[in-house]
């Protein structure tokens, strides 16, 4: 098996929000490709380092960054212009996934339901906004992940304080129609989706202090829906993957409304990877364990 995947380089860190989450999940992968016995080394990527890529030369890349610079197809461009081969979806379907404007147009003019949304730019007043969103709404960067930035505004005031803060980590941002209902999400591998999980947050919603520091966060694995509604979200899920022209794995972010419609908030092409994840979560609920998993994901740099 050694000689098939050759000398594997793992990316990890990166210069996004996420970079903290990316060198825990990195550090998991690397570990589990190390105990699967493979030739492994592993990188914590800097924008003053990329030049070890070259260096180092492996035969593929496992990518495991999370946002800007490993999420939006930076790093997979510059792997194809090293012909090197890498997990997960290209450059092109990374920028676009990245950016939830671009990512929610597709999926509007393939039919698949998202919530309304608008880009706020210097000409979009708040009473247009108020004028075509009800409060609550959301506002968020179009380009990052973790649920970062993520603001849920229920009035001018909150709205005011809401769009500083969302300023101070992105120019790019939305103002999206607030979905009032339960979370779930659906992870993907090579074009099956996983079981759905879903999401208890102890919050108003699943947000970077639910995902990554809360211990009331609750993981519903199997879901509870029944067996036509979980189809419906698997289906809904890989539709969405497919017409992103996404590849390998990633994992996809669904709202379930008080009338039972379901909508897509979001996909992802990098999610997280630690041993706790939503991934290696949903894998192991069909027998997958997190070793396992990640020679599938490694499988995807056979393009």
């Amino acid at each position: 098996m050694k000689s098939k995947y050759g000398k594997i380089l793992v990316l990890m860190g990166g210069w996004s929000n996420e970079r903290d989450i990316s060198l825990i999940s990195g550090n998991f992968v690397y570990e589990s490709l190390i105990s699967s016995g493979l030739d492994v080394i592993k990188l914590d990527l800097k924008k003053n380092n990329i030049n070890k890529i070259k260096e180092i030369l492996p035969d593929r890349v496992f990518i495991v960054l999370h946002g800007e610079g490993g999420e939006d197809g930076e790093i997979q461009e510059y792997l194809e212009s090293l012909n090197i081969p890498y997990t997960g979806s290209s450059s092109e379907s990374s920028k676009v996934c990245m950016n939830k404007i671009i990512t929610k147009n597709i999926l509007i003019e393939n039919n698949i339901l998202t919530p309304k949304f608008k880009k706020i730019t210097n000409k979009i007043s708040l009473e247009y906004i108020e004028s075509n969103f009800k409060y609550p709404f959301v506002i968020k960067p179009a380009s990052e992940g973790s649920s970062i930035g993520v603001y849920i505004v229920e009035d001018r005031s909150n709205y005011k304080k809401a769009l500083s803060n969302v300023k101070n980590i992105s120019n790019d941002i939305l103002v999206e129609q607030y979905i009032n209902g339960i979370e779930y999400t659906v992870g993907i591998i090579k074009n099956a989706a996983l079981p759905v999980i879903k999401l208890i947050p102890p919050g108003k919603f699943y947000d970077y202090d639910a995902k990554y520091n809360s211990n009331q966060m609750q993981y519903i694995c199997p879901s509870g829906l029944k067996n036509e509604a979980e189809e419906n979200l698997r289906k809904i899920s890989l539709d969405s993957f497919k017409i992103l022209e996404c590849f390998g794995w990633g994992r996809v972010d669904i709202i379930i409304d008080n009338d039972n419609t379901p909508w897509v908030i979001e996909l992802n092409t990098v999610p997280g990877m630690t041993k706790h994840s939503l991934v290696p979560m949903a894998a192991k609920e069909v027998g997958i364990d997190f070793n396992s998993l990640v020679i599938k994901i490694l499988d995807s740099s056979f393009k």
